[in-house]
C-alpha cells in the first residue's frame, strides 16, 4: 500500500468521515499531511493513523477534543496527569450515578410486580425482612389526621428540604410513615415522621437514620392512604387473634405511585409492616 493517501482513501481505511477529518484540521487537532496548491486536494500519510486510532480511543473515553489536544501534544505536559485523573473521577462519578438510576428502576419494576401480584390481597403474611436503614423527617402533625392536601403540602417542606441539601437528587416520591412502637401498641395511630426506605444517598440535618432490625415482620397490603387509615385497626387485631406481639415500628412503606392524569391526586400502594414475635415462642410462625 501506498504511504500518502488522498483524504477519501484515509477516511475508509481509518473508518473516520472526510467531514471529521475536516473539522480536525479547522480545530488545529489533526492537519493532512500535505495539500497541493493546484488541486487543492488533502494528502495524508499512513502513519498519522496512529493519531486517529488515539483520538477514537481518548473519545471513547469522553474526553473533549481540547483535551486530547492537550494530551497528543506534549507528554511531558505537567498538568496531563490532573487531566487524566479529573476524567477517570468523572467516570467513576457517573458509574455511581448509573448504579443508582438502576437501583431506582429496579425498585419502580419490583414494586409494579408486588402491586400487580397484591393488589386485591388482604391477609396477613408474615414475610423475613434483613436489616434496613430509613431515613425520618419529623413533622408537627399527626399524618393520620391531615387531609389530602395538608399531607401534600408537609411532603413539599420535606422535599424542598431535600432539594436544599441535595440540589443534584433525582428523585422524590413513594414517601411512607414511621409510628413509634408504644403508640402502635397502645392501638393510637399517631405518626410524625415521614419515612423515606429507598434513597441513601441523602445529606440533611433535619433527615435522621433509623435501623430496622432483622427479623419476621407481619404485613399487609392497603391500596390507598385513607385506607391504611382504615384497616390500621383491624391490622392490630389480626396480630392479636394470631398471637403475634409488635416488637418494633410500625411502618407504612410506599410500594408503588402512579397517579392518573385524569383525578390528578396521589395514589399509593402500601405494605404495612411491624416487627413480631409470637406470644408462645415455642410455637412456629404461622406459614
Amino acid at each position: 500500500m501506498k504511504n500518502i493517501l488522498r483524504i477519501g482513501e484515509f477516511s475508509k481505511i481509518n473508518s473516520i468521515s472526510i467531514r471529521t477529518l475536516r473539522f480536525y484540521d479547522q480545530i488545529d487537532l489533526l492537519h493532512p499531511y500535505y495539500i497541493d496548491p493546484e488541486t487543492n486536494y488533502r494528502y495524508y500519510h499512513i502513519k498519522q493513523s496512529s493519531i486517529v486510532d488515539s483520538i477514537q480511543y481518548l473519545r471513547q473515553l469522553d474526553f473533549s477534543l481540547e483535551d486530547i489536544k492537550a494530551i497528543l501534544s506534549d507528554k511531558s505536559n505537567p498538568h496531563l496527569h490532573q487531566l487524566i485523573e479529573d476524567r477517570y473521577q468523572g467516570l467513576i462519578r457517573e458509574k455511581k450515578a448509573l448504579e443508582h438510576r438502576i437501583a431506582e428502576i429496579d425498585a419502580f419494576r419490583s414494586g409494579v410486580l408486588l402491586y400487580t401480584e397484591r393488589k386485591t390481597s388482604k391477609e396477613l403474611e408474615i414475610e423475613i425482612l434483613p436489616k434496613r436503614t430509613i431515613w425520618t423527617f419529623e413533622l408537627p402533625k399527626n399524618i393520620y389526621q391531615m387531609n389530602q392536601e395538608e399531607y401534600e403540602l408537609y411532603l413539599r417542606y420535606l422535599k424542598q428540604e431535600i432539594f436544599l441539601q441535595n440540589p443534584f437528587y433525582e428523585h422524590f416520591g413513594k414517601i411512607g410513615s414511621l409510628m413509634q412502637a408504644k403508640d402502635f401498641k397502645k392501638q393510637q395511630w399517631i405518626s410524625t415522621q415521614f419515612a423515606l426506605l429507598h434513597n441513601p444517598y441523602l445529606q440533611s440535618p433535619l433527615v435522621k437514620e433509623v435501623t430496622l432490625a432483622a427479623g419476621s415482620y407481619a404485613v399487609s397490603y392497603c391500596s390507598s392512604f385513607e385506607e391504611e387509615i382504615d384497616r390500621l385497626p383491624y391490622f392490630f387485631k389480626t396480630l392479636v387473634a394470631k398471637q403475634l406481639t409488635p416488637v418494633g415500628p410500625y411502618i407504612c412503606e410506599v410500594i408503588h405511585e402512579q397517579p392518573n392524569l385524569l383525578e390528578q391526586e396521589r395514589d399509593m400502594f402500601i405494605k404495612m409492616q411491624v416487627a413480631v414475635k409470637k406470644m408462645d415462642a415455642s410455637r412456629d410462625f404461622p406459614k
